[in-house]
């Protein structure tokens, strides 16, 4: 029992840091489309393609760093890794408070991406050093909940900040708003060093005990995942990494996922709340947190159902949400005919996309489970190359000179939803091909062992 079941010590530590981490993530992150609405745009003279702009240098930063930092974690504590890139990112979101141009403020926004880009990959590889698969989409969800909790917030602190300090000591609104979360970020980046427990192969051994590590290293051993042996770069590595069907098609599903909910990071119908005169700046700042309220209900929902029923619900949970955001997406295809209550229905309902996102890192992990190094490389990647496609596709489909209307981008948004469900069926198919194949391999060697022959 010892070996299946964790021991609740060892559980309620990782989510409770990792919530926390997820939470300043997405608040320094999400800070930017607040800010711009709440009077940057104005004093910082963003009238053009600049907030598009802005969101395709940090996917840029983003990607960058991510494939190497996450490899990084097979080698070094990712407990020491994680806080020291948040303290850094802290740095850059405090000098943006003192930005006096759009380069200036590129150029902080690119650093914090680039310090920001470790961390979601790293925390799915954690989970995936811990959990097994009939409790790995549940964790995954309640680490993504933070990332709705963080959008949340970001939209209330924003209101709050705009409503009790703009103007204050002679400095608008949203120049404070990033000066308050830096000192958020601060303490929890310091809180990390001493509550994240890291994993089985390295983690801190005065946080647990080494009858908990045993039980954690029994567990993913009877779930045939294994433990990292250190990333070297060579050509069998790149040839093991290249060699199997796990990144030339989980990298490719990844992309149309997030295509499928890109105008998230450009503004989307945030632009449109704030295109409406009957609402004020606090008005909309307020109205961002609604979309991320009801995301942390679908998560946790999506999380359990597939828990639940493996990996046979994957499929209907992803169709249902993709086929809902779809219908939303003709609230702004046909902008024109479209009434007011059908487009707030579509801003309500935009974060049902993002709550897949548990299930789809789960699911590499488990792809994966046997090469703890590919285990990195291929979540990372999955992140990596679709935050690069972000990059340029942004900047094409969702400039900003055509807010709130973004009638190319929505209608990309809607073939790229119909596709990934499509990939998906493929991905749960050959999923289960693979678990075919793992399973007459083990029964073949059962069968030819000595005992087996001799009787």
């Amino acid at each position: 029992m010892a070996s299946k079941e964790q021991p609740r010590r060892l559980t309620t530590p990782r989510i409770r840091t990792n919530l926390s981490l997820e939470k300043v993530l997405y608040i320094d992150r999400g800070l930017l489309t607040n800010a711009y609405i709440s009077g940057m745009r104005e004093d910082l003279g963003l009238f053009g393609n600049e907030l598009v702009s802005l969101s395709s240098i940090y996917s840029a930063g983003y990607c960058i760093s991510m494939i190497p930092a996450t490899l990084f974690l097979t080698k070094f504590p990712a407990q020491y890794v994680i806080p020291t890139t948040i303290l850094g990112w802290g740095v850059f979101t405090i000098l943006c408070f003192r930005a006096q141009s759009y380069g200036e403020l590129a150029g902080y926004r690119f650093c914090i991406a680039l310090l920001q880009g470790p961390y979601f990959c790293s925390i799915h590889y954690i989970l995936g050093s811990w959990y097994r698969k009939d409790e790995l989409v549940r964790r995954a969800g309640v680490f993504y909940v933070s990332s709705s909790v963080g959008t949340m917030t970001t939209g209330l602190l924003a209101a709050r900040i705009y409503q009790s300090l703009h103007g204050a000591l002679g400095y608008p609104g949203w120049r404070w708003m990033y000066l308050v979360a830096s000192c958020i970020t601060f303490p929890i980046a310091i809180w990390g060093f001493f509550s994240l427990p890291g994993t089985p192969r390295d983690g801190k051994h005065w946080f647990f005990t080494e009858e908990e590590f045993g039980i954690a290293t029994e567990r993913m051993a009877l779930q045939g995942r294994s433990n990292p042996k250190g990333f070297t770069l060579s050509k069998a590595t790149l040839k093991r990494f290249l060699g199997r069907w796990h990144f030339w098609v989980l990298v490719p599903w990844n992309i149309q996922w997030l295509m499928g909910y890109l105008s998230m990071g450009t503004g989307g119908p945030t632009l449109w709340l704030r295109a409406q005169p009957q609402y004020s700046t606090v008005q909309v700042n307020n109205f961002t947190t609604i979309s991320p309220s009801i995301g942390i209900v679908l998560i946790m929902s999506f999380s359990w159902i597939v828990d639940k029923k493996g990996r046979n619900a994957i499929l209907p949970v992803i169709a249902v949400a993709c086929g809902i955001h779809l219908v939303s997406k003709f609230a702004w295809i046909l902008y024109d005919t479209t009434s007011f209550e059908y487009k707030w229905f579509a801003t309500a309902i935009n974060y049902i996309e993002v709550s897949l996102s548990p299930i789809n890192y789960s699911v590499a992990n488990l792809a994966c489970a046997g090469d703890a190094e590919e285990r990195a490389f291929v979540v990372s990647s999955m992140l990596a190359l679709s935050t690069a496609f972000n990059s340029w596709v942004s900047y094409v489909a969702f400039p900003t000179v055509q807010a709130p209307r973004f009638f190319r981008g929505y209608v990309m948004e809607a073939v790229f939803q119909v596709t990934y469900v499509g990939w998906t069926a493929f991905i749960v198919w050959i999923s289960n091909r693979q678990d075919q194949k793992e399973a007459a391999r083990k029964e073949s060697e059962i069968g030819d062992a000595p005992g087996e022959r001799s009787s």
